[in-house]
């Protein structure tokens, strides 16, 4: 190929795409009415402002927040606006609306493009949400001892400190394995312990994470091309099915010939047989190909939330030592009279305010809970947004808002065990309760499905680490999140020091 018929392909590239963009930005003028900020004047204003808010969200977000308080206004993405509520009102009317007009599942996919990063399933057949919410949160409890178990193993092997010497880890690498056994002692039992699938299911999540940038920025016309060429999902698939194939295929031969009734109740009780439980009548959900994909989806959403969270939390407690001591005695003093057990850990109200003050100063992205209206959509204060309309929260924002909490940029780790303990306040100021002054977790029915799994494990996790270790950063001081457009990940390449107790 001479040359000159490269440079022609080149500008015929270019001009498909930028007629592509262009496009897709004259298509949202129905958003005219509602003030944009980040953007400047002029023809390349837009592109000029999608580029600044990947660089810069958490303060274009906040400048906005401040700016339009209680109201709505737009930033740019790469080839959309995305329209930012906040304030109660709005809060409201995004919560009240019916999925067919604002729809999460069509939000998350317009931003995440977890369709293809995550297979057909994760948009088009969730029936594994309702297995999350029903099966795998009432099977907390039950599993609880061999969670406890789990946790003690993957700490003794993880982190071999002794009560002589400080050993250095990096954090992201151990919490992210630690996370993922545990997840998968619930998800498919003793595999939980196989190296080398921990390690394929923590490297998927980052993979994931990744894929979903790349594509969120091409244009929406190269996104199947460009995933079907470099997209990781079906290498992943089929590693796993290296792994679990024979496990998966035998538990599917089961239970078309036994239902729930295996023979000496022999039936595992574990993510597969939940999901299993769900197939019936629906053969297309009986097959290795789709209980992998799920298999990968719900690991993807377990190890990234939990391990961010514990990540987040870990860093700030161990850059602030003093508080080590209150959880510690909270933990003895439950575990001697309760035991270990789900019960004991929804008594540890220290903790769980310690955990859910973090979520709230540092949730992991500046906006979040995304919804895309699925026809014309009017707010109660009379904005009105056009069908297909992206919208989200700016939850950082809220959280640090006084409207919200007083001294709200201050670390006050037990802000909500002090509201716990006005009358009445119990249940509403625990972490897995969302409200419109907490959104970690999303709000309304929409909520984060696996909230209650992750809470418990982020408290079992963190209840044997105080109590099994002193730890320390190197340098004492708590290491800066990485921010990436909206999102903001914990430190990757920060180290904890432990030390065995005696």
């Amino acid at each position: 190929m001479t040359s000159s018929t490269i440079s022609a392909v080149a500008v015929a590239a270019l001009g498909i795409i930028l007629f592509h963009l262009l496009r897709s930005f004259l298509s949202n003028s129905g958003l005219d009415s509602i003030p944009s900020v980040g953007v400047p004047k002029g023809p390349f204003g837009f592109y000029i402002g999608a580029w600044r808010y990947i660089k810069n969200s958490r303060e274009i977000t906040e400048q906005g927040f401040r700016k339009y308080p209680g109201r709505a206004f737009k930033v740019a993405l790469n080839e959309r606006w995305l329209v930012v509520i906040s304030g109660r009102a709005l809060l409201d009317d995004l919560n009240r609306a019916p999925d067919a007009v604002l729809s999460t599942d069509h939000g998350t996919k317009s931003l995440l493009h977890h369709d293809y990063s995550l297979g057909w399933e994760q948009f088009h057949d969730l029936y594994h949400v309702d297995v999350v919410k029903t099966a795998l949160t009432r099977n907390i409890g039950v599993r609880f001892p061999e969670l406890r178990a789990e946790v003690i193993a993957a700490f003794d092997e993880l982190i071999p400190a002794t009560t002589n010497e400080w050993l250095s880890l990096p954090a992201m690498q151990t919490m992210q394995t630690v996370v993922s056994r545990i997840s998968n002692c619930l998800f498919v039992g003793p595999d939980c312990r196989n190296a080398d699938y921990i390690k394929l299911t923590t490297d998927f999540t980052q993979n994931a994470l990744k894929e979903a940038v790349w594509l969120h920025i091409l244009p929406a016309f190269l996104r199947p091309i460009a995933y079907s060429l470099f997209g990781g999902l079906n290498t992943y698939t089929r590693a796993v099915l290296r792994h679990l194939g024979p496990m998966i295929r035998y538990r599917i031969e089961m239970h078309d010939k036994y239902g729930r009734d295996w023979p000496n109740d022999d039936r595992p009780n574990d993510l597969i047989s939940w999901l299993l439980d769900e197939t019936n009548g629906r053969p297309d959900r009986r097959t290795l190909h789709n209980l992998t994909h799920v298999l990968l989806n719900l690991n993807f959403g377990a190890i990234h939330t939990t391990t961010q969270g514990l990540l987040h939390a870990l860093y700030t407690l161990a850059s602030s030592l003093e508080y080590v001591q209150p959880l510690r005695e909270e933990i003895q003093a439950v575990t001697r009279t309760e035991g270990w057990s789900k019960a004991a850990l929804s008594k540890m109200v220290k903790l769980d305010s310690f955990l859910k003050e973090s979520a709230r100063y540092t949730p992991g992205f500046s906006v979040n809970i995304f919804k895309e209206a699925q026809s014309e959509f009017t707010f109660s204060d009379g904005t009105t947004v056009p069908a297909g309309t992206l919208i989200a929260v700016p939850v950082l924002a809220e959280h640090r808002s006084e409207a919200n909490y007083t001294h709200p940029n201050k670390f006050e780790p037990w802000r909500f065990a002090d509201m716990r303990d006005e009358a009445g306040e119990g249940i509403r100021h625990q972490m897995v309760t969302p409200t419109p002054d907490f959104l970690a977790f999303g709000i309304g029915r929409h909520a984060c499905p696996g909230r209650f799994f992750a809470v418990n494990m982020l408290k079992l996790i963190m209840a044997h680490m105080i109590l099994t270790y002193d730890f320390k950063l190197k340098d004492g001081v708590r290491p800066l999140d990485e921010w990436t457009s909206v999102v903001s990940p914990a430190n990757s390449t920060a180290e904890i020091m432990f030390k065995r107790r005696s």
